[in-house]
């Protein structure tokens, strides 16, 4: 369920904004009440805010205006004021329509988080009514989007610039719908003269030019209103939303023109099994793959999750008549008890974007994107900052020829635009450096022997694995991402690992780098090397300690107990480290290994309690974060039968707990799997099932948790993996059929990245 506005057109909310109030003090104040009344049923939202703001000044006894007020400059997405009016009424949830809740919302809106967080925990406190759980869920999602946006700097993407389109495109009306076209031209929507219709303009420079409505649309349309235009990709088809006003709300189907050699078609009104009658369509978007023409679009239909939900159907991409096939809903990896609008699929990639109100998200509607087509979608993720912001952010498109995209918001940009209550045009761009590197891995004693075969390379990020691959032909390649950090490591059949790091935060321009690797065979005398990790460790807390009954007290400084040496370089590294991650969480700094070889772990000493006269040993109850910091492996021995799904977030060389705390603050347990030296993350329930099976019951439970650690998390590249018996099946997935991985255009791509890890 949703209690936002729902978004059906947007350009529908404003038409009447900007009207001069009557002079209120000339007349009594019924008959300004009459008059708000009349404002509030026509739409004119901004005229009805001002009257019953006016006579609750009046007339302070009676709240109902101040809230009704409140109401109105919430619709007009003037979140100042309606602040300023519903914090007179945000306690009063029994007697008006939970305007504490609206009071949160519109905080959030304003980008005070912390503040629209005790509002919404405040009302929740004290909201008594039977929707309660529906309200409970609801408000829960707000907080976890107040959580994300002041955690903004950990999701926001530096090498994204956005601009505001200059004042010939974006006005004091509603702007959206922007529709890029051949490299410079721009079809867009505006309010600008009273109803809303298409414009188009041209770009010469960082100049556009003056907007104009194209011929093909004058005289033409059925409906006042007209906007929402996608093209096929070949230009020869256009379909586009009509809508009529009545009594302020929106009625919109979608239309479709075609053009031939006699011109461009009258708009014909598509199918009404997708115009269902007596509900609203809109927002259509066209793609063409293979021999099917595919519409995506936006409808409150029957059939749904809730409030607008995203649909699709297909027709012959080269059949002249509107034969389409009955519409699909894109399902729950998409659509939610929200809203969720605004589709755009980017065919190069295979992603959808559109936005929603239904999930995490730091304002009202944010841009989402997912993977997939048709009825097959990964689990939506957030687009981040700065594309989204505390406002409202949809309508976002790609354009390759416009070097970009651009995208819908009612945000306040300092200072072409200072007010929220009206949706311009925004264009984005992404610097995208990429940097390769590759090259050829010889025998370093034998190098014009060629290319060793069969060696295995992986690629760290980090520190946690993200590619892996064996290699036939002794050449390797890897695109890596700009401004971070990566470690490549070789390793074959009697040969030396071998290894090297490379920053991509030195590149500022596309570059490929060629940096040949020479592996050292094994020698079968004695080599002088470097202390493994382990060895440094069981230099620091000796290996004998290796019970819960036998604990080791870590010197309170970094000095060996035994020599009276102070540590130095790794040993002081490895100190700070098991002094950090693991001897901190312990009340007495005290340490031991989970038997021999096994994980250092924290040490909770036992309490001596008087139990009816006798004295027995009970164990203090570890906090749960310590669950997260210290990963148990998932037992093999006797696995129960049963199928589960685990979350994998990562695949590592060494397990560092402090990386994994946002997980944790998830109320997660951890677990992990070790396979060749490398660490496998997994998340489970924390409550293990009766059948004593480690892991989610359904598939369902297991995407909706992936969805807000994708959304929540820096884990963006988790995923699902179904266990049989306590066997890992088939290839990880985001959402899709599990059992063709990501189908036949990603199953590939997953199954490099992750390689079974």
């Amino acid at each position: 369920m949703t209690y936002r506005l729902s978004t059906l057109f947007l350009f529908c909310m404003l038409a009447f904004v900007g009207t001069e109030a009557v002079a209120q003090k000339t007349l009594p104040w019924k008959k300004r009440l009459k008059m708000a009344e009349d404002f509030k049923k026509n739409g004119d939202y901004y005229q009805a805010a001002v009257f019953y703001e006016g006579i609750y000044k009046e007339k302070p006894d009676k709240d109902l205006y101040v809230y009704e007020a409140g109401n109105c400059y919430y619709l007009l997405r003037d979140y100042a004021n309606a602040v300023k009016c519903l914090n007179d009424v945000k306690d009063k949830n029994a007697t008006y329509e939970k305007p504490g809740y609206k009071y949160a919302l519109a905080l959030k809106q304003t980008g005070d988080y912390t503040a629209a967080k005790k509002a919404f925990t405040s009302f929740l406190s004290s909201y008594i009514d039977t929707d309660k759980p529906a309200v409970k869920q609801a408000v829960e999602t707000e907080i976890q989007g107040c959580d994300f946006a002041l955690n903004a700097k950990s999701f926001t993407n530096d090498d994204v610039s956005i601009s505001h389109l200059d004042a010939k495109i974006n006005t004091n009306k509603t702007e959206f719908a922007p529709i890029p076209f051949n490299d410079d031209v721009l079809y867009f929507s505006s309010t600008i003269s009273g109803v809303a219709k298409i414009y188009r303009s041209q770009k010469s420079g960082d100049n556009w030019s003056r907007p104009q409505t194209p011929n093909i649309f004058v005289g033409k349309m059925e409906r006042p209103h007209f906007g929402n235009g996608t093209f096929t990709e070949d230009g020869k088809r256009f379909y586009f939303t009509q809508c009529d006003l009545e009594d302020g709300k929106a009625n919109c189907a979608i239309y479709v023109m075609t053009e031939s050699a006699a011109g461009w078609s009258e708009p014909t009104v598509l199918p009404d099994y997708i115009n269902a009658a007596g509900f609203n369509t809109t927002h259509p978007h066209v793609v063409v793959q293979g021999d099917k023409e595919i519409l995506y679009f936006t409808s409150d239909r029957e059939g749904g999750r809730g409030g607008l939900d995203i649909w699709f159907c297909t027709k012959n991409a080269d059949a002249s008549s509107n034969n389409y096939t009955l519409p699909k809903n894109l399902g729950r990896n998409i659509n939610t008890m929200g809203d969720d609008i605004t589709p755009f699929y980017d065919k190069a990639e295979g992603v959808l974007y559109f936005s929603s109100n239904g999930r995490v998200s730091a304002g009202g509607l944010d841009v989402f994107k997912s993977k997939g087509e048709k009825l097959q979608w990964e689990v939506a993720q957030n687009m981040g900052f700065p594309i989204n912001s505390a406002a409202d952010d949809l309508y976002y498109t790609v354009s390759a020829s416009h070097g970009g995209g651009y995208f819908v918001s009612n945000r306040i940009l300092t200072p072409q635009k200072v007010a929220t209550t009206d949706d311009d045009v925004f264009y984005y761009g992404e610097q995208k450096i990429r940097v390769t590197i590759g090259g050829l891995i010889t025998d370093a004693n034998k190098p014009a022997a060629g290319a060793l075969e069969d060696v295995n390379v992986k690629l760290f990020l980090d520190d946690e694995l993200v590619q892996e691959r064996m290699l036939s032909d002794g050449k390797y390649k890897f695109t890596l991402k700009p401004k971070k950090q990566y470690t490549i490591e070789f390793s074959k059949e009697d040969y030396l690992v071998a290894s090297f790091d490379i920053d991509t935060e030195e590149f500022t321009e596309n570059e490929d780098v060629l940096k040949d690797v020479g592996l050292e065979q094994e020698k079968t005398v004695a080599v002088v090397t470097e202390p493994e990790e382990e060895d440094l460790q069981y230099m620091i807390v000796p290996a004998e300690y290796n019970s819960k009954n036998n604990p080791f007290l870590m010197p309170e400084s970094p000095i060996n107990d035994m020599t009276g040496e102070e540590y130095v370089g790794e040993l002081l590294d490895m100190y700070n480290d098991i002094m950090e991650n693991v001897a901190n969480l312990s009340p007495t700094k005290m340490v031991y290994y989970d038997g021999a070889g096994g994980d250092l772990i924290p040490y909770f000493q036992e309490e001596i309690v008087d139990n009816g006269g006798t004295e027995e040993p009970v164990d203090v109850v570890e906090p749960e974060n310590v669950v997260a910091v210290v990963p148990r492996e998932f037992s093999t021995e006797e696995a129960p039968k049963g199928t589960v799904y685990r979350i994998q977030v990562a695949a590592v060389r060494r397990y560092k707990a402090y990386k994994y705390e946002q997980l944790n603050e998830a109320g997660q347990e951890f677990h992990e799997n070790i396979d060749g030296g490398i660490k496998r993350i997994m998340v489970v329930p924390v409550e293990v099932a009766e059948d004593e099976v480690e892991g989610f019951k359904s598939k369902g439970a297991a995407l909706n948790q992936l969805a807000y650690i994708l959304n929540n998390t820096r884990f963006d590249r988790a995923f699902v993996i179904k266990y049989v018996d306590g066997e890992r099946v088939g290839e990880g997935f985001r959402g899709l059929d599990e059992n063709e991985g990501l189908d036949s255009n990603d199953g590939s791509s997953l199954k490099e990245e992750y390689n079974g890890y």
